[in-house]
């Protein structure tokens, strides 16, 4: 019953997704915007604002539950219907992101993460998985004492895994994500060859410290316009 269900919500939602596309109308972003809640399979969905909605996702959950979305991501793989009312699946790994509740989640790293700074730059922070490799020093020298003790034996190199928060920022033009730091935030600049100019005058300190206040006047100066449907 739910199968059926889904699939007469989709025709029904299609044809005036398809008739409105000519005169979609785009508004500047701000915080009270709210981007269509659902899956995101690539950047270009969210430029578009058109995600695929949980009612057209193949779910026992609830799409209504709060924690729809977070038990989805859990999966190796999500199915859906597309426009057509064909089932499509795709690995989880490779989906761009989702929205809930209007807000904006990537997934970046192997694990899905809220944009809260959202404008033609964004900012985000993700963790990545660091490994350290560990190993005695004492252990590199002339002799090969296993050679001579049966007891004894050589040290093994040991590598650890830990996870790290790192920064991050979103090129909202190209989809392009970039560590946050003073040379990506440079070369997002020289769209701007006023705010670039100003920038690379300042001390290499003061670049580092004025980061965010320079993402912030280009967002400004540069508003990101999204469509509603």
């Amino acid at each position: 019953m739910r199968l059926i269900f889904n699939i007469l919500a989709i025709i029904l939602m299609g044809v005036p997704t398809l008739a409105q596309t000519d005169t979609v109308k785009k508004v500047r972003y701000s915080s009270d915007f709210r981007f269509d809640d659902g899956l995101f399979l690539n950047f270009v969905q969210v430029k578009n604002n058109q995600a695929i909605a949980a009612s057209r996702i193949i779910s026992n959950s609830d799409p209504y539950d709060i924690a729809f979305f977070k038990d989805l991501i859990e999966q190796k793989s999500i199915s859906y219907f597309d426009q057509f009312g064909a089932r499509k699946d795709v690995s989880t790994d490779n989906i761009w992101g989702f929205s809930q509740d209007g807000k904006l989640f990537i997934n970046y790293n192997g694990e899905f993460n809220r944009i809260p700074i959202v404008g033609s730059i964004c900012h985000f922070i993700a963790d990545i998985t660091v490994i350290n490799s560990n190993y005695d020093p004492y252990h590199y020298d002339r002799y090969d004492y296993s050679y001579y003790n049966s007891y004894y034996s050589r040290p093994q190199n040991r590598s650890t895994r830990s996870k790290e928060m790192r920064q991050y920022v979103l090129n909202f033009v190209t989809g392009e994500v970039k560590v946050y730091n003073r040379e990506s935030v440079m070369v997002l600049l020289m769209e701007d060859s006023e705010l670039y100019d100003e920038y690379i005058d300042l001390r290499k300190r003061k670049q580092k410290d004025l980061m965010f206040f320079f993402i912030r006047r280009f967002n400004d100066k540069h508003p990101l316009f999204l469509p509603v449907w």
